[in-house]
C-alpha cells in the first residue's frame, strides 16, 4: 500500500474569531503566488505547524492569529487537525504545542465541540503523542529508545523553507544529529524496517537479561558453595528422608500419650494452652483464606492476557478488513451479476459501478482507523491493568508466605504448651518434641536450599536460552542490515537520477549543472553534490542545487512503491536566494512536467512563488488570489 498524505483545505482564525485564511486544496500541482512580503511564507509556516512542526517564529500577522485548522487525507482516512498559539508574557509562542484530533471532515469538526481527541507533543508511557497517530495511519514505524523520532522530524523533508540555509538539505535545527537525519532518511525511503528495530531492541533487552542471569547465578554459588545443594532431586530426597523421621517420632508420641494413665494440667496452663490453640485455628484458616485468593488472583491475570489476546486478534483482523475493502473495491466488474449484460464503464470513482449511486470511500477507512484507536487504547489499558494485578499478586504470595510461618511457630507455642504435663514418661515426650522441633528446623532449611536450588537450575536453563537467542538475533540482525543497505543504494540510484535530470534541465549558468552526469544525496551529512563535495557555488545555485535533491526525493517516490514518503511536498518561495525569474519559471515548468507523468490524484505538491510562467497561471495550478500588500494572504488581522 502506498503512502499518501493530502492537504484538503485550511483555515486560520484570529485572536477575535474571524477567520484570516481559508482555502480548499486539490490534488496534484498547487501554486500560491504574489508579490513579496504578501504573506505567501506566513501560509507556509502555518502548515507545517498545523501538520504538527515545531515552529514559533512567527510574523506580526501570525500573532494575531488564534489557531489553524487542516482537513488531511491519510491513506483514505479523513482526519481534521487543530493547533492553538498560545503566547507568552514575551510574545513568544510555543513550538510544542499539542494537537486536537478530529475523526471527519473539517466541516463536521467545526459543528462538533465533542468528538475531538487531545494529543500532546512527546510521548508518555501512559498516553500517545499526535506523532504516534500520524505514524500509525501513515503506516510508518514508531521509532522508540534513544532516537525517538517525531512527525515534526519527518516534516525537515517534506517541508522546503526560506530560513534554513542552502547547503542544509533537511529544515534546518540547530540541535541536530547524524542518527537523527539517518533514520528519518531511512522511514521514507522505505528501508528502515521495524522488525530490524524490534531485533535490535530486543538484543539489547536480551543481552540485559543474559548479564543479569549471570550475576544472580554467581551470588547463588557464592552462598551455596556445595554443588549437591543446587540440586532438587537431591535436596527432594532428603527433605523425605526428614519427614520420615518426623512421622516416626510423631507414631512415638502418641504411643506414649495413649499409655500415659492420667494427664493433668494446672488452671493458667490449660487457658495458655486454649488461647494458643485458639489462636492456631485462626491462623490456619488466614492461610487457607490466602491461598484461595492467590489462586483467583492467579486466574485474573490469566483472564486479562486472553483478553488483550483477543484485542489484538480484534486489531488485526480491522486491518485485514481494510486492505479487503481496498482489494474488492478495486476488482472490475464488467458484467451485472443479475442478467450477465455487460456494464458500461464509469469513469468517476465516487460512484457504485451497478447502481450509480455514490458512494464515499473515506468514510469507511476514517471509522475503522477510529475503532483502531480505541482498540489500541484498550490494549494499553488492559497491559497496565495486569501490571497492577501482577504486583498484587507478588504482595500475596508475600503475605502467604509470612502466615504460614506465623502458624509455624503458632504450632509450636501450642506443641510446647503442655509443659505443665504430669506423667511418669514426660521426660521422654520432652525429648522426642525436641528432636522433633530440630528437625522440622532442618526441613525448613532445606526447603529454602530446594527453592534456591529450583531458582538455580531455572536460570542455567534459560541462560542457554538468552545465548542461543542473542547468536539468533545478532544473525538475523546482520542480514536484515545488509538487504537494507542493498535496497537503500537501489532507491537512492532512482532519486540521484532524477536529480541529474533536473540538474541537466536547468538553464545555461552553471556548467556543473547542465553537464552533469551524476549526482549525489548525504542524508547522513545533510547535503547534495554533484561529484565534488566541497564544490562552491553562487547562492542562487547552490539554492537550485538544493531543491533539485529535495524534488528527486519526491519524483522518485512517484515511481517507487515501497518508499514509504507520502507523496506530498510544499515548498516556501521558488525563487529564493537571487535566482532569475527565468530560471525559477523553467525549474517550475520541468518540474511540474515531470510530476504530471503521473496519476494527479496520487500525489500532491504546494508551492510559493512571485514568478509564476503564464501557463501555470491557471485555475487547474492555483490556489487563492495573487496575494499583494493591499490583498495580503492573511485578511482581518
Amino acid at each position: 500500500m502506498r503512502n499518501n498524505l493530502f492537504l484538503n483545505r485550511m483555515k486560520i482564525y484570529t485572536r477575535n474569531g474571524k477567520i484570516a485564511y481559508d482555502e480548499k486544496f486539490h490534488r496534484g500541482v498547487n501554486i500560491i503566488r504574489g508579490n513579496n512580503s504578501s504573506g505567501k511564507s506566513t501560509i507556509t509556516h502555518f502548515m507545517f505547524y498545523a501538520l504538527g512542526g515545531a515552529f514559533n517564529d512567527w510574523v506580526k500577522e501570525a500573532k494575531k492569529c488564534s489557531y489553524v485548522i487542516a482537513e488531511i487525507e491519510i491513506n483514505g482516512a479523513i482526519l481534521t487537525l487543530k493547533r492553538e498559539i498560545k503566547l507568552n508574557n514575551f510574545g513568544k509562542a510555543n513550538k510544542t504545542e499539542g494537537m486536537f484530533i478530529y475523526w471527519g471532515e473539517l466541516e463536521f469538526a467545526e459543528k462538533e465541540s465533542e468528538g475531538w481527541q487531545k494529543f500532546n507533543f512527546n510521548t508518555t508511557d501512559n498516553k500517545k503523542s499526535f506523532s504516534n497517530v500520524l505514524f500509525e495511519n501513515l503506516n510508518l514505524p514508531i521509532v522508540k529508545g534513544d532516537n525517538n523520532i517525531t512527525f515534526h522530524q519527518i516534516l525537515r523533508l517534506l517541508y522546503l523553507d526560506q530560513d534554513s540555509p542552502t547547503n542544509s538539505l533537511f529544515y534546518y535545527e540547530e540541535f541536530d544529529t547524524t542518527l537523527t537525519r539517518e533514520t528519518v532518511a531511512d522511514l521514507l525511503l522505505g528501508v528502515y524496517r521495524q522488525e530490524l528495530y524490534d531485533k535490535k531492541q530486543r538484543k539489547v533487552e536480551a543481552d540485559k537479561e543474559l548479564e543479569d542471569i549471570k550475576r544472580e547465578i554467581k551470588v547463588i554459588k557464592r552462598f551455596i558453595q556445595n554443588p549437591f545443594d543446587l540440586i532438587p532431586s537431591n535436596l527432594t530426597q532428603r527433605i523425605s528422608e526428614k519427614e520420615k523421621e518426623i512421622s516416626e517420632i510423631e507414631n512415638e508420641i502418641i504411643r506414649l500419650k495413649n499409655e500415659e494413665n492420667k494427664v493433668r494440667f494446672t488452671k493458667n496452663t490449660k487457658l495458655d494452652f486454649e488461647k494458643l490453640n485458639e489462636e492456631t485455628i485462626y491462623q490456619r484458616k488466614k492461610v487457607k483464606n490466602s491461598e484461595q485468593r492467590l489462586k483467583n488472583s492467579y486466574y485474573e491475570i490469566e483472564d486479562t492476557e486472553y483478553f488483550i489476546q483477543a484485542l489484538k486478534n480484534k486489531l488485526k483482523a480491522l486491518n485485514k478488513s481494510i486492505l479487503t475493502r481496498d482489494l474488492l473495491g478495486n476488482f472490475p466488474i464488467q458484467n451485472c451479476p443479475e442478467c450477465l449484460s455487460p456494464i458500461e464503464p464509469i469513469e468517476s470513482t465516487n460512484v457504485c459501478k451497478l447502481c450509480k449511486t455514490d458512494i464515499d470511500d473515506s468514510f469507511g477507512i476514517t471509522q475503522a482507523k477510529k475503532i483502531e484507536q480505541e482498540i489500541d487504547f484498550q490494549i494499553r489499558e488492559s497491559i497496565n491493568l495486569i501490571s497492577i494485578k501482577k504486583r498484587q499478586l507478588l504482595e500475596l504470595e508475600a503475605e502467604l508466605e509470612s502466615d504460614k510461618l506465623k502458624l509455624f511457630h503458632l504450632q509450636q507455642k501450642v506443641n510446647s504448651s503442655i509443659n505443665d504435663v504430669k506423667t511418669v514418661r514426660q521426660e521422654k515426650l520432652d525429648q522426642l518434641y525436641v528432636d522433633k522441633g530440630f528437625i522440622e528446623g532442618e526441613i525448613i532449611q532445606l526447603r529454602t536450599l530446594y527453592e534456591n536450588a529450583e531458582v538455580y537450575q531455572s536460570l542455567i536453563k534459560l541462560q542457554t536460552e538468552l545465548e542461543q537467542e542473542v547468536e539468533t538475533l545478532k544473525y538475523s540482525i546482520d542480514k536484515i542490515t545488509i538487504e537494507q543497505e542493498k535496497l537503500k543504494i537501489e532507491i537512492k540510484q532512482d532519486i540521484e537520477k532524477e536529480g541529474t535530470y533536473l540538474l541537466n534541465n536547468d538553464l545555461k549558468r552553471q556548467e556543473d549543472f547542465y553537464q552533469a552526469k551524476e549526482f549525489h544525496i548525504d542524508f547522513r551529512n545533510n547535503m547534495a553534490y554533484i561529484s565534488d563535495k566541497d564544490a562552491k557555488y553562487s547562492a542562487s545555485s547552490s539554492f537550485y542545487l538544493k531543491i533539485s535533491a529535495r524534488y528527486s526525493i519526491f519524483l522518485a517516490s512517484l515511481s517507487i512503491d515501497q518508499m514509504r514518503y507520502p507523496r506530498f511536498i510544499f515548498c516556501d518561495n521558488m525563487e529564493d536566494k537571487g535566482i532569475e525569474k527565468i530560471r525559477a519559471e523553467n525549474f517550475q515548468r520541468i518540474l511540474v512536467e515531470e510530476a504530471e507523468k503521473f496519476e494527479t490524484e496520487k500525489y500532491q505538491m504546494i508551492y510559493t512563488t512571485s514568478f509564476i510562467p503564464d501557463e501555470l497561471n491557471i485555475e487547474k495550478y492555483t490556489v487563492g488570489d495573487f496575494y499583494t500588500e493591499q490583498n495580503p494572504s492573511l485578511k482581518n488581522v
